[in-house]
Protein backbone atom coordinates (compact mmCIF):
# COMPACT_ATOMS: atom_id res chain seq x y z
CA UNK A 1 0.00 0.00 0.00
CA UNK A 2 1.82 3.75 -0.76
CA UNK A 3 1.30 6.19 1.50
CA UNK A 4 -1.63 8.58 1.46
CA UNK A 5 -1.11 12.37 0.38
CA UNK A 6 -0.09 13.27 4.23
CA UNK A 7 -1.36 17.01 3.66
CA UNK A 8 -4.42 15.98 3.89
CA UNK A 9 -4.62 13.49 6.85
CA UNK A 10 -6.15 13.83 9.65
CA UNK A 11 -2.90 14.30 11.72
CA UNK A 12 -1.38 16.94 9.77
CA UNK A 13 -4.94 18.73 9.24
CA UNK A 14 -5.76 18.54 12.95
CA UNK A 15 -8.80 17.38 12.62
CA UNK A 16 -8.61 14.61 15.37
CA UNK A 17 -9.69 13.73 18.21
CA UNK A 18 -7.42 11.64 21.09
CA UNK A 19 -9.92 10.81 23.57
CA UNK A 20 -7.13 11.48 27.09
CA UNK A 21 -7.69 10.23 30.31
CA UNK A 22 -8.11 13.77 31.60
CA UNK A 23 -10.77 14.91 28.73
CA UNK A 24 -12.52 11.30 29.49
CA UNK A 25 -12.29 12.36 33.32
CA UNK A 26 -13.63 15.75 32.70
CA UNK A 27 -16.62 14.99 30.77
CA UNK A 28 -17.70 12.24 32.90
CA UNK A 29 -17.53 14.18 35.48
CA UNK A 30 -19.49 16.89 33.59
CA UNK A 31 -21.95 14.83 32.54
CA UNK A 32 -22.61 13.24 36.03
CA UNK A 33 -23.55 17.25 37.10
CA UNK A 34 -26.33 17.93 34.20
CA UNK A 35 -27.60 14.30 35.30
CA UNK A 36 -27.43 15.59 38.93
CA UNK A 37 -28.93 19.13 37.93
CA UNK A 38 -26.57 20.81 39.44
CA UNK A 39 -26.32 24.78 39.09
CA UNK A 40 -22.74 24.99 38.13
CA UNK A 41 -18.86 24.12 37.84
CA UNK A 42 -15.69 24.82 36.82
CA UNK A 43 -13.03 23.17 35.02
CA UNK A 44 -9.26 25.23 34.98
CA UNK A 45 -6.37 24.33 33.16
CA UNK A 46 -3.24 25.93 31.32
CA UNK A 47 -3.18 27.02 27.95
CA UNK A 48 -3.35 24.89 25.36
CA UNK A 49 -3.85 21.22 28.04
CA UNK A 50 -7.25 20.41 25.71
CA UNK A 51 -10.01 22.52 27.28
CA UNK A 52 -11.75 23.74 24.14
CA UNK A 53 -11.47 20.53 22.58
CA UNK A 54 -12.73 19.16 25.70
CA UNK A 55 -15.81 22.06 25.57
CA UNK A 56 -16.36 20.77 22.16
CA UNK A 57 -16.47 16.85 22.69
CA UNK A 58 -18.79 17.51 26.02
CA UNK A 59 -21.34 19.13 23.12
CA UNK A 60 -21.60 16.58 20.99
CA UNK A 61 -21.85 14.32 23.94
CA UNK A 62 -25.14 16.03 25.43
CA UNK A 63 -26.08 16.47 21.89
CA UNK A 64 -26.77 12.17 22.23
CA UNK A 65 -27.61 12.42 25.93
CA UNK A 66 -30.52 14.92 25.18
CA UNK A 67 -33.24 15.56 24.84
CA UNK A 68 -32.89 15.31 28.62
CA UNK A 69 -31.82 19.09 27.84
CA UNK A 70 -30.90 21.93 25.50
CA UNK A 71 -27.29 22.80 25.37
CA UNK A 72 -25.95 26.18 24.48
CA UNK A 73 -21.88 26.65 24.31
CA UNK A 74 -20.52 30.35 24.30
CA UNK A 75 -16.62 31.11 24.05
CA UNK A 76 -17.00 34.31 26.62
CA UNK A 77 -15.91 37.53 24.81
CA UNK A 78 -14.29 39.98 26.69
CA UNK A 79 -14.38 43.77 26.42
CA UNK A 80 -12.79 46.33 29.03
CA UNK A 81 -15.40 48.28 31.14
CA UNK A 82 -17.78 47.75 28.48
CA UNK A 83 -21.50 46.23 29.19
CA UNK A 84 -22.46 45.93 25.50
CA UNK A 85 -20.46 42.62 25.35
CA UNK A 86 -22.26 41.21 28.64
CA UNK A 87 -23.01 37.56 29.39
CA UNK A 88 -26.61 37.92 28.96
CA UNK A 89 -25.88 39.80 25.23
CA UNK A 90 -23.77 37.13 23.87
CA UNK A 91 -26.33 34.42 24.83
CA UNK A 92 -29.33 36.53 23.64
CA UNK A 93 -27.03 36.62 20.21
CA UNK A 94 -25.88 33.00 20.31
CA UNK A 95 -29.78 32.01 20.68
CA UNK A 96 -30.41 34.13 17.67
CA UNK A 97 -32.59 37.26 19.31
CA UNK A 98 -32.15 39.90 17.41
CA UNK A 99 -32.10 43.46 19.13
CA UNK A 100 -32.61 46.95 18.55
CA UNK A 101 -30.48 49.78 19.66
CA UNK A 102 -31.97 51.84 22.50
CA UNK A 103 -33.87 48.60 23.87
CA UNK A 104 -34.23 48.83 27.21
CA UNK A 105 -32.66 46.19 29.16
CA UNK A 106 -34.96 44.32 31.26
CA UNK A 107 -37.31 43.49 28.04
CA UNK A 108 -34.27 42.34 26.37
CA UNK A 109 -33.47 39.93 29.28
CA UNK A 110 -36.78 38.55 29.77
CA UNK A 111 -36.72 37.83 26.15
CA UNK A 112 -33.79 36.07 26.29
CA UNK A 113 -35.13 33.95 28.71
CA UNK A 114 -38.49 33.74 26.92
CA UNK A 115 -36.63 31.93 24.11
CA UNK A 116 -35.09 29.61 26.18
CA UNK A 117 -37.81 28.42 27.64
CA UNK A 118 -39.29 27.58 24.88
CA UNK A 119 -36.59 25.72 22.88
CA UNK A 120 -36.77 23.18 26.16
CA UNK A 121 -40.43 23.15 25.82
CA UNK A 122 -40.06 22.30 22.14
CA UNK A 123 -37.37 19.76 23.18
CA UNK A 124 -40.02 18.02 25.64
CA UNK A 125 -37.70 18.77 28.55
CA UNK A 126 -36.98 21.15 31.72
CA UNK A 127 -33.05 21.77 31.96
CA UNK A 128 -30.68 24.34 29.94
CA UNK A 129 -26.99 23.23 29.92
CA UNK A 130 -24.75 26.73 29.16
CA UNK A 131 -20.87 25.84 28.44
CA UNK A 132 -18.75 28.54 28.58
CA UNK A 133 -15.31 28.66 27.56
CA UNK A 134 -13.17 31.52 28.92
CA UNK A 135 -14.91 31.30 32.26
CA UNK A 136 -12.10 33.37 33.79
CA UNK A 137 -13.00 36.34 31.00
CA UNK A 138 -16.59 37.28 32.62
CA UNK A 139 -17.17 40.07 35.22
CA UNK A 140 -19.05 40.13 38.76
CA UNK A 141 -21.53 42.07 36.61
CA UNK A 142 -22.10 39.14 34.29
CA UNK A 143 -22.42 36.06 37.19
CA UNK A 144 -25.70 38.58 38.52
CA UNK A 145 -26.88 38.32 34.95
CA UNK A 146 -26.24 34.23 34.99
CA UNK A 147 -28.12 34.32 38.38
CA UNK A 148 -30.62 36.64 37.24
CA UNK A 149 -31.18 34.04 34.28
CA UNK A 150 -31.43 31.09 36.49
CA UNK A 151 -33.78 32.43 39.18
CA UNK A 152 -36.27 33.76 36.06
CA UNK A 153 -35.90 30.40 34.46
CA UNK A 154 -36.67 28.46 37.69
CA UNK A 155 -39.46 30.63 37.84
CA UNK A 156 -40.84 29.06 34.45
CA UNK A 157 -40.00 25.12 35.07
CA UNK A 158 -36.56 25.15 33.86
CA UNK A 159 -33.40 24.35 35.59
CA UNK A 160 -29.96 25.78 34.72
CA UNK A 161 -27.04 24.10 34.73
CA UNK A 162 -23.69 26.02 34.27
CA UNK A 163 -20.33 24.12 32.51
CA UNK A 164 -17.44 26.09 32.52
CA UNK A 165 -14.13 26.29 31.21
CA UNK A 166 -11.46 28.57 32.25
CA UNK A 167 -7.33 29.92 32.44
CA UNK A 168 -6.12 29.35 36.34
CA UNK A 169 -6.90 33.23 36.27
CA UNK A 170 -10.37 32.30 37.52
CA UNK A 171 -9.04 32.52 41.03
CA UNK A 172 -8.93 35.78 40.58
CA UNK A 173 -12.86 36.47 39.43
CA UNK A 174 -13.42 34.47 42.08
CA UNK A 175 -11.88 37.12 44.88
CA UNK A 176 -13.60 39.25 43.36
CA UNK A 177 -17.33 37.67 43.60
CA UNK A 178 -16.09 37.48 47.21
CA UNK A 179 -16.06 40.95 48.32
CA UNK A 180 -19.32 41.70 46.67
CA UNK A 181 -22.46 41.36 49.02
CA UNK A 182 -24.17 38.28 47.18
CA UNK A 183 -20.93 37.09 46.40
CA UNK A 184 -21.15 33.73 48.55
CA UNK A 185 -24.62 33.19 46.91
CA UNK A 186 -23.06 33.88 43.64
CA UNK A 187 -20.02 31.19 44.07
CA UNK A 188 -22.04 28.42 45.72
CA UNK A 189 -24.04 29.07 42.55
CA UNK A 190 -21.36 29.01 39.96
CA UNK A 191 -17.99 28.62 41.39
CA UNK A 192 -18.36 26.22 44.41
CA UNK A 193 -16.71 23.28 42.94
CA UNK A 194 -13.15 23.90 40.86
CA UNK A 195 -11.57 21.51 39.16
CA UNK A 196 -8.05 21.15 37.91
CA UNK A 197 -8.31 19.98 34.04
CA UNK A 198 -4.54 18.89 33.32
CA UNK A 199 -2.12 17.89 30.26
CA UNK A 200 -0.66 15.18 29.94
CA UNK A 201 0.43 14.13 33.40
CA UNK A 202 2.53 10.82 32.46
CA UNK A 203 4.00 8.57 30.26
CA UNK A 204 1.50 5.86 30.69
CA UNK A 205 -1.30 9.06 29.39
CA UNK A 206 1.43 9.62 26.59
CA UNK A 207 1.26 5.78 25.52
CA UNK A 208 -2.59 5.89 25.52
CA UNK A 209 -2.15 8.82 22.92
CA UNK A 210 0.65 6.66 20.45
CA UNK A 211 -1.52 3.39 20.88
CA UNK A 212 -4.43 5.23 19.85
CA UNK A 213 -2.51 6.37 16.60
CA UNK A 214 -0.67 2.69 16.13
CA UNK A 215 -4.43 0.83 16.60
CA UNK A 216 -7.70 2.48 17.42
CA UNK A 217 -8.09 5.62 15.35
CA UNK A 218 -8.86 5.55 11.12
CA UNK A 219 -8.14 7.12 8.64
CA UNK A 220 -9.52 6.86 5.61
CA UNK A 221 -12.67 6.33 7.38
CA UNK A 222 -14.52 2.41 7.71
CA UNK A 223 -11.04 1.56 6.35
CA UNK A 224 -9.93 -0.06 9.67
CA UNK A 225 -6.07 1.51 8.47
CA UNK A 226 -5.05 3.36 11.98
CA UNK A 227 -3.07 6.53 11.52
CA UNK A 228 0.50 5.08 12.21
CA UNK A 229 -0.35 2.06 9.21
CA UNK A 230 -1.71 4.87 7.04
CA UNK A 231 0.96 7.56 7.21
CA UNK A 232 4.05 4.57 7.12
CA UNK A 233 2.50 1.15 5.36
CA UNK A 234 5.69 -0.45 4.87
CA UNK A 235 7.42 0.57 8.50
CA UNK A 236 4.01 -0.90 9.92
CA UNK A 237 3.68 -3.79 7.85
CA UNK A 238 7.25 -4.91 9.37
CA UNK A 239 6.09 -3.70 12.54
CA UNK A 240 7.06 -0.43 13.78
CA UNK A 241 4.37 0.88 15.91
CA UNK A 242 4.78 4.89 18.12
CA UNK A 243 3.81 3.30 21.65
CA UNK A 244 7.35 1.81 22.76
CA UNK A 245 9.02 5.30 21.75
CA UNK A 246 6.66 6.18 24.89
CA UNK A 247 8.89 6.78 27.04
CA UNK A 248 11.77 8.34 24.48
CA UNK A 249 9.14 11.23 23.85
CA UNK A 250 8.00 11.46 27.48
CA UNK A 251 11.46 12.30 28.62
CA UNK A 252 12.05 14.35 25.25
CA UNK A 253 9.34 16.53 25.73
CA UNK A 254 9.98 17.05 29.72
CA UNK A 255 13.28 18.10 29.04
CA UNK A 256 12.06 21.57 27.28
CA UNK A 257 9.10 21.48 29.50
CA UNK A 258 9.14 24.83 32.22
CA UNK A 259 7.60 26.07 35.30
CA UNK A 260 4.09 24.58 35.71
CA UNK A 261 3.93 22.60 32.46
CA UNK A 262 6.73 19.92 34.00
CA UNK A 263 4.91 16.53 33.61
CA UNK A 264 1.60 18.17 32.83
CA UNK A 265 2.92 18.69 29.17
CA UNK A 266 0.37 21.03 26.72
CA UNK A 267 -1.34 18.63 24.13
CA UNK A 268 -0.76 21.04 21.66
CA UNK A 269 2.52 20.46 22.06
CA UNK A 270 2.45 16.56 22.27
CA UNK A 271 0.69 16.68 18.86
CA UNK A 272 2.87 19.38 17.26
CA UNK A 273 6.11 16.78 18.06
CA UNK A 274 4.26 13.84 16.27
CA UNK A 275 3.23 15.25 13.23
CA UNK A 276 7.10 16.30 13.18
CA UNK A 277 8.17 12.89 14.34
CA UNK A 278 5.50 11.54 11.39
CA UNK A 279 6.72 13.43 8.98
CA UNK A 280 10.32 12.44 9.67
CA UNK A 281 9.09 8.80 9.49
CA UNK A 282 7.17 8.99 6.09
CA UNK A 283 10.21 10.32 4.44
CA UNK A 284 12.05 7.49 5.68
CA UNK A 285 9.14 4.76 5.49
CA UNK A 286 10.92 1.74 5.35
CA UNK A 287 11.34 -1.83 6.93
CA UNK A 288 13.88 -1.36 9.27
CA UNK A 289 12.56 2.61 10.41
CA UNK A 290 13.21 3.63 14.08
CA UNK A 291 13.60 6.46 16.23
CA UNK A 292 15.94 7.84 18.14
CA UNK A 293 16.39 9.92 20.89
CA UNK A 294 17.92 12.85 18.63
CA UNK A 295 14.60 12.48 16.92
CA UNK A 296 12.43 13.07 18.92
CA UNK A 297 14.65 16.37 20.58
CA UNK A 298 14.27 17.24 17.51
CA UNK A 299 10.91 16.84 17.03
CA UNK A 300 10.54 18.97 20.60
CA UNK A 301 12.42 21.72 19.36
CA UNK A 302 10.63 22.17 16.51
CA UNK A 303 7.50 22.23 18.21
CA UNK A 304 8.65 25.60 20.62
CA UNK A 305 7.99 23.70 23.78
CA UNK A 306 10.39 25.37 25.29
CA UNK A 307 9.49 28.91 24.44
CA UNK A 308 5.72 28.61 25.01
CA UNK A 309 5.99 27.37 28.79
CA UNK A 310 8.61 29.86 29.45
CA UNK A 311 6.17 32.38 28.68
CA UNK A 312 3.11 30.58 30.08
CA UNK A 313 4.17 28.22 32.58
CA UNK A 314 3.66 30.06 36.01
CA UNK A 315 1.60 28.90 38.60
CA UNK A 316 -1.63 26.33 37.76
CA UNK A 317 -3.62 28.14 40.48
Amino acid sequence: MQPLNFSDHPVFTKDFTVITPALAEACSVAMDAVFMRRTGLVFYGLARVGKTRCVRILKNKLAGFMPRAYVTQIEVIKKDKSYTSSIALQIGLAEGCEFKTRELAVPRFVRIVDVIALKCAERNCNQWVLILDEFQRLRVFDLHQLADLLNMLEGRGVIMTLISFAMPGVSDLRKDVAREKDGAKLISRFMSDFIEFPGCKSESELRVILDTFDETSEYPKFSGIPYTRSLVPTAYAYGFRLAPYSKLMWDSLNAEAQGAYRKNLPLEHVFMTLRYLLRHCIINDRPSLTLTKGNFDSAVAHSKLAEFTKLNGGKLA
